[in-house]
């Protein structure tokens, strides 16, 4: 969360007076190579000249900030606070630094009144995602989402009610759209609508509609948060499936990280009596945990998933799937970001007609974001899929290429 401090840095600097430029302009530029102590020098000059500009109160603070003198800190976003243009920014900021004082109560009192105080919402939203780690469901009604449009290159498009390879190369838009709001103090509501739609290969064009509701409440150190979800799809110009989520989420910080567990039981339904083979029931039970680490933020996955489906004669779609998933994101910049990831799954599944089917699947993603400010970002993304099955209609290989424009709001 500390990125969060230096929200509208940059603006301020079109507000100091040009009798102190000089050296406001030395700080901002020693402060941007890390050189905290030497900034400050830069900035108690301006003040020593009687200089009175909440600008130079604000990047006062922020350095104390960055050299974890946090009595001093404070101090300074105390005067800015007193400043309307700038009130919500240093009570958010005050609250990271009683956190950092281990003054939990002080941090949300002050989250607090920046969720409340009529000013910029996005200051809003991220006061409020304090709140709720403080104390689960208390934060104020805000909405958030995004909208993620992808071109992308599929070299062999899989048959999605098989999930079987169909040999062919073709080209695809896809789009994501997604938004949440919450509801009072711990309830939330939200939907998404999801689109791929290939160019030439209309076996792989798919489509769902999704609205979720959610409950947050906290039992000790854990954040626990069940839901249910329902969701319809298409799957090229013709129904496909209905499917009704129950699941729980369960949150805690852990010695140098995070742990969240989930659960999430499925019930399908076939839309279109061509599909009632995949009717039935999915269980999915996942342990995550994220930790940073000098190469970056690591998250490792595990997922354990049941199928029970009607399944056909001659064929189950009914897997047994253990998946295992290790993930690196790395900020190269403050604009540039590298995400790896590698996952290696098992699935078994149930004899039909006396054929058993086994695979194990090695999937690679390497991608870049290029962020281009608060709202907008750019991304490509490599994935390779080799999927080795002793069934050699299932043995396959995938290359997808994809270039993404990210919008959140």
């Amino acid at each position: 969360m500390l990125r969060k401090l230096f929200l509208g840095f940059s603006i301020f600097i079109l507000l100091v007076n040009t009798s102190y430029a000089g050296n406001f302009e030395s700080g901002v530029k020693l402060f941007k190579e890390a050189k905290y102590k030497k900034a400050l020098k830069q900035f108690h000059r301006a003040e020593a000249a009687g200089i009175k500009k909440t600008a130079l109160f604000y990047n006062l603070a922020v350095s104390y900030f960055k050299l974890s003198n946090y009595k001093k800190s404070r101090k300074y976003f105390l005067i800015t606070s007193k400043d309307a243009r700038f009130s919500q920014l240093a009570q958010y900021n005050l609250g990271l630094v009683a956190l950092k004082q281990k003054k939990k109560s002080d941090a949300l009192k002050w989250f607090l009144r920046a969720s409340s105080n009529a000013g910029d919402p996005r200051i809003t939203a991220i006061a409020n995602k304090q709140i709720d780690n403080l104390k689960p469901g208390k934060g104020r009604q805000i909405f958030d989402g995004g909208l993620i449009v992808t071109y992308g290159n599929d070299s062999n498009v899989l048959l999605l009610t098989d999930d079987s390879p169909s040999r062919k190369s073709d080209n695809y838009l896809e789009n994501y759209l997604y938004g949440g709001v919450r509801l009072g103090h711990a309830y939330r509501l939200s939907g998404s609508w999801y689109q791929r739609d290939y160019s030439t290969v209309n076996s792989g064009d798919y489509s769902v509609v999704q609205v979720k509701g959610d409950y947050l409440f906290a039992i000790n150190d854990w954040k626990i948060e069940p839901g249910i979800a329902f969701s319809a799809s298409q799957f090229g110009a013709r129904d496909y499936l209905d499917t009704l989520d129950l699941n729980v989420v369960a949150k805690r910080s852990v010695v140098s990280g995070r742990l969240i567990l989930r659960y999430r039981y499925s019930d399908l339904s076939e839309r279109d009596s061509t599909y009632n083979y995949l009717a039935g029931t999915r269980q999915q039970a996942r342990v995550d945990y994220y930790k940073k680490t000098a190469i970056g933020h690591l998250r490792y996955r595990y997922q354990l998933e049941l199928n029970n489906r009607q399944d056909r004669t001659t064929k189950s779609y009914s897997p047994t799937r253990h998946d295992f998933r290790v993930r690196l994101r790395k900020n190269l910049t403050r604009a540039w970001k590298l995400k790896l990831e590698a996952q290696y799954r098992l699935s078994d599944y149930p004899a039909a007609s006396g054929v058993s089917r086994k695979d194990n699947r090695l999937r690679t993603v390497a991608g870049i974001d290029y962020r281009l400010n608060r709202q907008w970002t750019l991304a490509s993304r490599m994935i390779y899929t080799r999927n080795n099955s002793n069934l050699s209609s299932e043995d396959y290989t995938r290359t997808d290429w994809q270039l993404s424009a990210l919008l959140y709001f």
